[in-house]
């Protein structure tokens, strides 16, 4: 597409705009506050920390492609995977109130778990949150 012959949309705008911000918002310092997505976030990170544990298993079983390596296991490894992911889902669902707020999009938004599923569902969600609190 050139610029010369289509006119751009305020949609694809946006998402150009945020997806040029992402490197710089999953950067930035994320601070601790008591907003929903805060909230959600330190929980997400706690159970990263437990994650660290299986660590070795997640990467041997993430060695045979596709699939993240958690998703292959079972037992504790999986089951804390899968609420540290659905807490990620979570703030991808919830409105953002503030800058932080976005800063922590930005980082889910270039998570690991993300880029290798949802990456486009959540690039719209983080642009969907700065349109709404640039407005």
């Amino acid at each position: 597409m050139t610029l010369t012959n289509k006119t751009l949309s305020r949609r694809t705008l946006v998402a150009g705009v945020t997806l040029a911000a992402v490197p710089a918002l999953a950067a930035a310092p994320v601070a601790t506050g008591t907003t929903p997505i805060a909230r959600l976030w330190t929980e997400a990170q706690t159970l990263a920390a437990d994650l660290a544990t299986h660590r070795g298993a997640i990467a041997a079983a993430a060695s045979n492609g596709g699939i993240p390596g958690w998703m292959r296991l079972g037992g504790e490894a999986n089951r804390i995977a899968e609420a540290r992911y659905a807490k990620l889902v979570a703030i991808l669902n919830t409105p953002a109130k503030t800058a932080g707020d976005l800063a922590i999009l930005g980082k889910v938004s270039q998570d690991d778990d993300i880029l290798n599923g949802a990456r486009a569902w959540a690039s719209e969600r983080l642009a969907s949150a700065t349109v709404a609190l640039a407005a």
